[in-house]
């Protein structure tokens, strides 16, 4: 049985997802998983609800899946620092609660959890300390694809799940029909997630031009410009 440990995970959301994305699925993964207790500031709750459906927009404090969704306002609220602290991406961590952290008397791991890279320099950098001014020590946290790395950072079970999805023709229905879609038939199932790209259009060029359908699933995001463009919407 895994101890169970405090984590703050905090988050500031910047564009297209993927800061909110990835805390909130790294929350959900250390309380399913490995038992811990987790809270999740996020200083968007409107980006948060579009991925947590059923959320507030406006609560200060709610759970979902087992994880503590606090607000992070510019108005600290206070609280007890976690024994492991992640700040997402460089985020800046409010004063008062460094602050608390250096005063706790405790031994608090504190991570910058940075972004996902396969840069050669990214095992050089991975646990690597800083130390702060206050004597609280930092470390940086790369995943990446190599030895030495963080490694993905993914749940344990998602390639069978995958498998299984790819490998059941039902399930990809099933998957289709809670968006109100159905697949043509022989067509491949793509999707599409990404920021501004001019490529985009050749490659939409490129699959139409094929012989066989695809069906392109696009999430809200910021390439929906690109493909609406070469839709002329």
């Amino acid at each position: 049985m895994s101890v169970k440990t405090s984590w703050d995970i905090f988050c500031v959301v910047v564009d297209n997802y993927g800061d909110i994305g990835v805390t909130w699925r790294l929350a959900r993964q250390l309380v399913a998983e490995h038992g811990q207790r987790v809270r999740l500031w996020v200083d968007d709750l409107d980006t948060f609800a579009r991925l947590c459906p059923g959320s507030s927009t406006t609560a200060d404090q709610q759970w979902h899946e087992g994880v503590e969704v606090r607000h992070w306002t510019p108005d600290w609220p206070g609280a007890e620092p976690a024994d492991v602290v992640i700040e997402a991406f460089a985020c800046q961590l409010p004063d008062a609660y460094i602050k608390e952290m250096a005063g706790s008397g405790r031994r608090i791991l504190w991570l910058n959890l940075e972004y996902l890279s396969a840069e050669d320099w990214v095992v050089g950098c991975h646990a690597l300390p800083s130390m702060q001014p206050d004597g609280l020590q930092k470390y940086f946290f790369f995943p990446g694809f190599e030895q030495g790395t963080g490694g993905l950072i993914r749940e344990g079970d998602l390639l069978a799940r995958r498998e299984a999805f790819q490998a059941n023709p039902v399930l990809r229905e099933a998957f289709l029909q809670s968006f109100d879609l159905t697949a043509p038939a022989g067509a491949r199932l793509l999707s599409l997630f990404a920021y501004e790209n001019r490529a985009v259009a050749g490659w939409l060029d490129a699959l139409a031009a094929d012989a066989r359908p695809s069906q392109l699933l696009v999430p809200e995001g910021r390439v929906l410009g690109d493909v609406a463009g070469w839709l002329g919407l």
